[in-house]
Formats: structure tokens, C-alpha cells, sequence
């Protein structure tokens, strides 16, 4: 996490831009599983595949954002690109060639929350651009993924158990690089009339990876550009 990574001219520029983005986000309003795979019925209710997490979300697909803006200018800095390599040790390294989920800003209004998730990428990589009033805290559970308990931390999140949980101070300004495809997350609900701008910039150790249709229809309602 590095606090205060945007200068507050800047800061205020990049969270300008994205609040007159708003209303091109798509608002995913739906239930998922953990592993943000189908369901199966063949397998009990209780099984973690059908146990599903409230999200309410918006997101601002990479092609609803300004293509001379600021935020994909960022994106397309290519000192940027290689800062983030060499601190997560990827070599080469290269931006998600998705033209929905390349860069993208996720937007929760009053009442939205994306309920304990792991993602599809290894890592993310977000830029905290707006506060919300009250909620939206980024809670997680580190490094679970593979671990010979971690169905049973899982389904107890899901119970409403605490255990474990720790609570990011996400502050506007902060670049977070975050493993989220080994530790499970949220977003708390979010209150009030100011929404919560996070920016997601995403890249990947190969070329040409995007994400899966499924993930792609979730959370921006199409598939292709």
C-alpha cells in the first residue's frame, strides 16, 4: 500500500473525471458465490459453490472511459507500468489486454457492497480516489487460498464470524496492490449521497489476457466492447 501516492492537484483532477463518469457505470446488482464460478445443483445448498454474496456494484468498463483522460493516461504511463513490475517482481510485464476490465472505476452508491469474493487475476492493482459518507470498508482475510481449512473459513465469513478479518484504512490517494486471488474480500455496505470511486488498473505477467465471459457479463453486462 502506498499512502499519498497522488498529489491532491492531481487527486482532485483524477476524482473530478470520475465522478462525470458515473453515469456510464453498469450496476451489477446480483448474487455470486465466493469463487465467482456457476453454481451446481447437484451438490447441497450448503456446498460453497451455492452459497451465494450479495454485490451492488458499479463499474465503469474501460471503453465508458475517457480515452484522453487523465486516469487512462495514467494507465497508459508506461513509468507506472514498470514501477508495479519490479514491486511485484514481474518480469515481463504487461497491461490487461481486456476492453471491458482493463482499466476501469468502480463506483458504489448508497447501499452498495461487493460481498466476500476472491478474484480471477493473481493480483489487482486500485487507486482510491472518493470516499463514501459512511461504510464501504475493505475488509479481508489474508492468504487463504489453498489452505486445508479454507472451506471452513470461508463458509464462517459467510456465518458472520470475525475471526481474522482485518479492515483496510483506504483513503483517497492511496495505491493499493493487492492479492486478491489468494485472500478472500469485501466491500462493506456504503451509506449516504457521496458514492465510493476506487480505480482499477489491472495488468498481467502474459499478453493478450482478459477476463472470463462469465466475469465480464457480471459485472458490465456484455461481453465484448
Amino acid at each position: 500500500m502506498f499512502p499519498e501516492f497522488i498529489l491532491p492537484t492531481a487527486l482532485d483532477s483524477l476524482t473530478k473525471e470520475a465522478n462525470d463518469s458515473v453515469n456510464e457505470a453498469y450496476f451489477c446488482n446480483n448474487t455470486h458465490n465466493a469463487y465467482l464460478t456457476e453454481t451446481n445443483p447437484e451438490l447441497s445448498q450448503n456446498d460453497l459453490s451455492n452459497r451465494h454474496e450479495q454485490t451492488f456494484v458499479g463499474s465503469v468498463a474501460y471503453d465508458r472511459i475517457n480515452q484522453a483522460g487523465l486516469l487512462n493516461r495514467l494507465y497508459l504511463w508506461n513509468p507506472l507500468k514498470n514501477f508495479l513490475g519490479y514491486v511485484l517482481n514481474k518480469n515481463p510485464f504487461f497491461r490487461f489486454a481486456d476492453p471491458l476490465g482493463a482499466c476501469s472505476i468502480n463506483v458504489f452508491i448508497d447501499g452498495g457492497q461487493h460481498g466476500w469474493h476472491f478474484d480471477e487475476s493473481e493480483f489487482t492493482v486500485a487507486l482510491m480516489l472518493q470516499q463514501p459518507e459512511e461504510g464501504g470498508v475493505f475488509e479481508y482475510v489474508l492468504q487463504i487460498r489453498g489452505l486445508e481449512n479454507e472451506k471452513q473459513i470461508v463458509q464462517h465469513l459467510q456465518d458472520g464470524h470475525r475471526k481474522d478479518i482485518v479492515q483496510l484504512s483506504f483513503t483517497p490517494g492511496i495505491l493499493l496492490i493487492f492479492g486478491g486471488q489468494q485472500t478472500i474480500h469485501r466491500v462493506t455496505q456504503v451509506y449516504g449521497d457521496t458514492p465510493r470511486l476506487v480505480s482499477i488498473l489491472c495488468y498481467a505477467e502474459q499478453p493478450n489476457l482478459v477476463n472470463s465471459e462469465a466475469v465480464r457479463k457480471l459485472f458490465w453486462g456484455r461481453s465484448a466492447s
